[in-house]
């Protein structure tokens, strides 16, 4: 059985509670006689991973501006990729004062309304107190994630929901990820706006597709509603952001990976293959283009080496990076040997010259890399689009041809157009990949399909991004959370995937459905 994902489309998995004493009208102020707009104010925590962040967002109709963001990376680098016990320790160790910064940026209570709450806020320079605007509710990461690191922010969030009488509400992170475009368009908005303001519609509008690429995950997604999302593509082993890193630190000179300050391997990639942007792409002109072997330039590389780009047999709608990734830490580790080379060396007892890679060797094969694994994410982007929006009379009538893609047919309706292709998660700051996608996109026949990539700050895991999920969440549908929930390592977004009791965003428990005055 697939569980709705929405509150009005038929009954939840989970039934929805009412409750009473907290209303819609009592948690929204009006900024100011002159303005129309109703001001929300939330403060946000993420804590899934191994960034401790905290945000305070304030929004007014659709407009919003941040109080507070910041973000404090914990240090990995003795492991070479994210240790849990280590992320969890940073936590419990930043939290409670990276809290206590934030709330130094709370709103100043000025004009004395005794609808809204205020605390007094000691300022720690000057020792006196000011009476500062208390948030409505309180915004967390609920999951997916690492267990003892989520943990860590949801029992912070509830002690300031109890100690400050306000809401509570649990993110879903990924849900995050794809709405930060909206956020994005909204910090843009004049703020706050007033009467003379003309209306906008938060952008970009439902339905809209997402490409979410981070370290943790990779996945294409199709949005149809605030709580309604399906899983179009996903990896089948490691994600794009993962590869990226293991090929990094064996592409990357040693004297650069070892004066590196963090793990952001994938980050450094990019900007050793291209010292200034200039990418002189050619996109593939078809889908038997981008299947064929890329052999690397002779010279520098001697004859005959070559990378085959993931799946090229295959139109599956999956992503994987396993193999294509062993491909480039097997040619960076061991060239100019090959495998043939170094087995018959070990059958004969002889033994090989050192493998090296001059640095310009070592950029293109950093700049191969990129652009066969961001050639294979476009490739599921074309093919699900050519089922959802035809461009060419052939695919009107055949599609991709797949039966496994059919299905998609039937989860637009009433003429719902997809305009845009949302790229989010740690991997989305890339902009070489930003620009293969859209020079795929404008080749393949789909120029109007616009590309909505957040800024850098944005892409990385940020509570900025929780703050505005927590937003929309609970001014739109109007739910809120129950104080006895428990963190969510693994939860789908979409709402027909997934374990019992974890499916999409509303398929879990614990709303509450708040009563409107």
């Amino acid at each position: 059985m697939r569980f709705s994902t929405t509150l009005s489309s038929g009954p939840p998995r989970y039934t929805l509670r009412t409750r009473q004493p907290l209303s819609f009208n009592r948690h929204c102020r009006y900024l100011s006689s002159g303005t129309h707009h109703k001001s929300l104010l939330t403060i946000a925590i993420e804590t899934s991973c191994d960034d401790t962040c905290v945000a305070i967002l304030e929004k007014a109709g659709p407009a919003a501006r941040l109080q507070f963001n910041k973000r404090i990376p914990s240090n990995h680098v003795e492991f070479k990729g994210i240790h849990p016990t280590i992320a969890s320790k940073s936590h419990e160790i930043q939290l409670a004062k990276l809290v206590n910064e934030a709330v130094q940026s709370l709103p100043k209570h000025t004009n004395h309304s005794p609808e809204v709450k205020t605390i007094s806020i000691r300022d720690p320079q000057t020792g006196k107190s000011t009476p500062r605007r208390l948030p409505d509710f309180v915004s967390v990461t609920r999951g997916p994630g690492f267990p003892r690191c989520l943990d860590v922010g949801l029992g912070v969030a509830k002690g300031l929901s109890v100690a400050w009488q306000v809401p509570f509400l649990g993110v879903h992170h990924m849900q995050g990820h794809a709405l930060t475009p909206r956020l994005d368009h909204a910090l843009q908005q004049p703020f706050p706006p007033s009467s003379s303001t003309p209306s906008s519609k938060l952008s970009p509008k439902f339905p809209f597709l997402t490409l979410l690429a981070s370290g943790g995950h990779t996945q294409l997604l199709l949005s149809t509603t605030l709580t309604t999302h399906t899983i179009l593509a996903t990896v089948t082993n490691i994600s794009l952001g993962d590869m990226l890193d293991k090929a990094a630190r064996e592409i990357l000179p040693p004297s650069l990976l070892s004066s590196l300050p963090n793990i952001a391997y994938a980050a450094a990639l990019e900007q050793f293959a291209f010292p200034s942007p200039s990418y002189k792409y050619t996109p593939p002109p078809n889908r038997h283009s981008e299947t064929l072997p890329s052999p690397l330039p002779s010279p520098p590389f001697e004859p005959g080496w070559s990378l085959t780009p993931p799946l090229p047999l295959s139109k599956e709608m999956t992503f994987n990076f396993s193999g294509f990734g062993g491909q480039v830490q097997e040619l960076a580790q061991f060239y100019p040997h090959t495998k043939l080379d170094r087995v018959r060396a070990e059958e004969s007892n002889q033994i090989l010259s050192p493998p090296s890679l001059t640095t310009e060797q070592r950029r293109i094969l950093a700049r191969e890399t990129m652009r066969l694994a961001f050639e294979h994410l476009a490739s599921r982007v074309v093919f699900a689009l050519r089922e959802l929006q035809p461009v060419s009379e052939a695919d009107k009538r055949h599609g991709t041809g797949r039966n496994d893609l059919k299905r998609l047919k039937g989860l637009l309706r009433g003429g719902q157009k997809i305009e845009t292709l949302v790229l989010s998660g740690g991997v989305a700051s890339n902009k070489f990949l930003r620009h293969v996608l859209r020079s795929v996109l404008d080749q393949r026949g789909w120029p109007d399909i616009k590309l909505a990539a957040p800024p850098v700050s944005l892409c990385t895991d940020n509570a900025a991004m929780i703050a505005w999920a927590g937003m929309e969440m609970f001014e739109t549908e109007g739910v809120e959370t129950d104080l006895g929930v428990r963190s969510i390592q693994r939860w789908s977004l979409d709402g027909s995937l997934g374990e019992e009791g974890t499916r999409g965003v509303m398929g879990v428990d614990g709303w509450l459905k708040r009563q409107k005055m």
